[in-house]
């Protein structure tokens, strides 16, 4: 049995989720592997194996105590890893390439130079390739599969049909959450916070939004949030409330709920932040709204997400009108193909 270790430092929910190919494509290549991630922690909890099927264990790089480097060593160099994947495609990890040196695996592989400015480590690793991620620049989720590439493995079908994994349970529980909403029209669901401030758009605009949307027929509103979220949720869920938009709020829902949730929406208006990721490998269909961070890089690239871009690189600079006009031809186009997405979810 093949034992493979992933090294990934950068492990927040969308840099995960836009990871998953690289394992689809490590499973599919070595179908009995034993695949390993070793993760940072993260400043709050990201549901590593909820999100990811492929991974037997998960070790963190964690620094608590003097020992804790020696004891990971330890133990990392006890599994004999045959391969050692460093996939450096957010930055550079000088901590991630001295680990995979001293895991004695034989194939180490990773990034030899980023974008012509050599890897100071690049003798940690056994096979490399030259990137040109700036140029493009290029999507993470083909970064990743750029890494997978020198692994020696071909995408696992479809990179872009990648998708959560979700049991009977939470597609049952998620249909028992939506029952709480009106069936006379389609169910959108918004996310108005996000991780970093940058990222937000004003609450009040995504109320103007879903005011003018209700205005063109009968609609019902999910609003999904995070414990960082609540100046913004409040604003808007008061807002519709005192219009009388059915409303639903689901808070802190764990990412197999939350995934069987939201490929039942006809629509999810969102900033760029993780839930956009998981709506996106969900098979939602996700308007996402990005200001500083390149979209070229994180904007959702399934077949039905579509990505609103800021001309000045803020928030600020995205128009209710502008995002009003592509919702409604989302939900247009989701009115137009109800028939086959009723049809894939029985």
């Amino acid at each position: 049995m093949k034992r493979i270790l992933v090294i990934r430092k950068h492990n927040h929910l969308g840099d995960m989720l836009c990871s998953l190919p690289l394992y689809a494509a490590l499973r599919a290549r070595w179908s009995d592997a034993r695949i390993d991630l070793l993760a940072a922690p993260t400043a709050y909890p990201v549901p590593l194996a909820e999100i990811n099927p492929y991974l037997h264990d998960i070790l963190f790089l964690r620094k608590d105590g003097p020992l804790a480097l020696p004891r990971l060593l330890w133990r990392i160099r006890q599994r004999r890893y045959d391969m050692v994947i460093v996939p450096s495609t957010i930055r550079h990890s000088r901590s991630a390439h001295l680990i995979a040196r001293a895991s004695g695996a034989p194939v180490r592989v990773g990034v030899r130079s980023y974008d012509g400015v050599p890897n100071p480590d690049r003798a940690a690793l056994t096979h490399a390739i030259d990137t040109r991620w700036s140029d493009g620049p290029v999507h993470q989720l083909w970064r990743n599969l750029a890494i997978a590439d020198a692994a020696g493995c071909a995408p696992a079908g479809d990179p872009l049909a990648t998708r959560i994994p979700v049991s009977a349970a939470a597609v049952a529980e998620a249909g028992r959450v939506l029952a709480a909403l009106p069936a006379d029209g389609p169910i959108v669901g918004v996310h108005v916070g996000a991780g970093k401030r940058a990222n937000v758009w004003p609450a009040g605009r995504f109320a103007a939004t879903l005011r003018a949307l209700r205005g063109d027929g009968p609609l019902s509103v999910l609003l999904t949030a995070g414990a960082m979220d609540a100046d913004e949720v409040e604003a808007v869920e008061r807002e519709l409330r005192r219009e009388g938009i059915p409303l639903l709020l689901l808070r802190d829902a764990p990412i197999p709920l939350l995934s069987a949730v939201l490929r039942r929406l006809a629509l999810y208006l969102c900033n760029d932040t993780g839930t956009m990721h998981v709506a996106a490998f969900s098979g939602a269909p996700v308007l996402a709204l990005f200001g500083p961070t390149p979209a070229a890089e994180w904007a959702p690239l399934q077949a039905r997400c579509r990505a609103i871009v800021s001309p000045d690189a803020s928030m600020e600079g995205i128009s209710v009108d502008e995002v009003l006009d592509a919702g409604r031809a989302m939900l247009a186009a989701w009115r137009e193909q109800r028939p086959r997405i009723d049809e894939r979810e029985q």
